[in-house]
């Protein structure tokens, strides 16, 4: 068991970086997309976890605790739900829970009491078990439920699987010439092709034990690593893809008719390509009217065009397009030792920033340093 330890514990720390870097901050975490996708990482970042501990106390006491004990079917019954309404929170761009969302609810506690339920077990039958085998199995909560319970949880993960997917394929049956719309829809089907993955694997294994009459925990420990590696692929895709999913709730906004034709009718990649240009060669940036109003009077490119070309290459708005060159200038005097004969203040006048409070708390949201200690990692 050592080596799915090692990739589990490989994931639960990829998995607590993505939290903190990803989700842990005041303008990512305020969408509700976000906040279920931090659940689902938590979830799952428990359960790994737990699996290790579990692995160590059998191996440290010699004890061979049930495979219900192992597999924790109560944490995994969440997942289903959450992955749907992640699903769903990012097409409608949706706020907050709805009402509908009782349904499910009410689901999960039905679920959840089936398998919390307390059913017969064998300790009571006279055979003998050993002091650390009582106690670990209490203290894991071990719960003997039956066949029929467990193979329940699969024929849920399938239910929700086709609601996902159902709800997929009703929102983008219609071809979009969105870049960034093209881009949510490989992520979202991605996710739900991996959710799927999952289910089938607890479902073979599911019935695995019923055959084997729950002989072997070795297709337990396959099924980790499985879903182990299948987890560390999309750790990279997501750490490949910050911006998208930072900001896939403003790309789900409803696009109204005049939005989609200027997508279809102009060529916004090389719009953005030639006022981006610009702004680098010539600083524009560091103008004290720099705003949208402004770029599009001097570059004569309607404000409409901007703002599309900047939201379809990974920018939330013209604000965080602004502060992206801000801070990269920024970067550049801190690097030519800007600050060994200049203060904070003057530094952040001279990358084109009229607050300093905002300059430190941009600054650090955006490298996750201070100034200060910026230019120390680079001495």
């Amino acid at each position: 068991m050592f080596l799915s330890d090692i990739f589990l514990l490989i994931i639960t720390f990829l998995f607590l970086f993505l939290i903190g870097r990803l989700l842990l901050s005041v303008e990512n975490i305020k969408y509700l997309s976000n906040k279920i996708l931090l659940s689902i990482f938590l979830v799952l970042g428990f359960g790994f976890c737990r699996y290790f501990v579990i692995n160590r106390v059998q191996d440290f006491y010699d004890l061979r605790l049930p495979l219900e004990v192992v597999t924790n079917s109560t944490i995994i019954l969440t997942t289903p739900f959450l992955f749907f309404l992640y699903v769903r929170t990012v097409i409608y761009d949706q706020r907050d829970f709805l009402k509908t969302d009782l349904i499910h609810l009410f689901v999960f506690i039905c679920f959840y009491i089936m398998y919390e339920f307390p059913y017969a077990t064998n300790l009571y039958s006279g055979e003998e078990f050993s002091p650390d085998y009582l106690f670990w199995s209490s203290y894991f909560r071990a719960n003997y439920f039956p066949d029929w319970v467990g193979s329940s949880r699969s024929v849920l993960s399938f239910v929700y699987s086709i609601l996902t997917y159902r709800l997929l394929y009703k929102n983008f049956k219609v071809k979009s010439p969105s870049k960034q719309l093209k881009t949510i829809k490989k992520w979202l089907y991605t996710l739900t092709h991996l959710k799927f993955a999952m289910t089938s694997l607890v479902a073979v294994f599911t019935l695995l034990f019923t055959v084997l009459g729950k002989k072997s925990a070795l297709s337990v420990e396959s099924s980790m690593i499985i879903v182990s590696l299948v987890f560390l692929g999309l750790a990279i895709f997501l750490n490949n893809n910050r911006n998208i999913l930072y900001n896939i709730p403003v790309y789900m906004n409803p696009n109204n008719l005049s939005t989609l034709k200027i997508i279809e009718q102009v060529n916004l990649e090389e719009v953005f390509k030639d006022f981006n240009h610009k702004i680098k060669s010539e600083e524009l940036f560091l103008h004290n009217d720099f705003k949208l109003s402004w770029l599009s009077t001097n570059l004569n490119i309607k404000t409409k065009h901007i703002s599309l070309a900047i939201s379809e290459n990974g920018f939330e708005n013209f604000s965080a397009y602004s502060n992206h060159f801000k801070i990269e200038k920024a970067k550049e005097l801190i690097k030519s030792g800007y600050l060994e004969d200049y203060s904070i203040d003057a530094l952040s006048s001279a990358a084109g920033f009229k607050a300093v409070n905002s300059f430190y708390r941009i600054f650090k949201t955006s490298t996750g340093q201070t100034p200060s200690k910026f230019a120390e990692n680079i001495t």
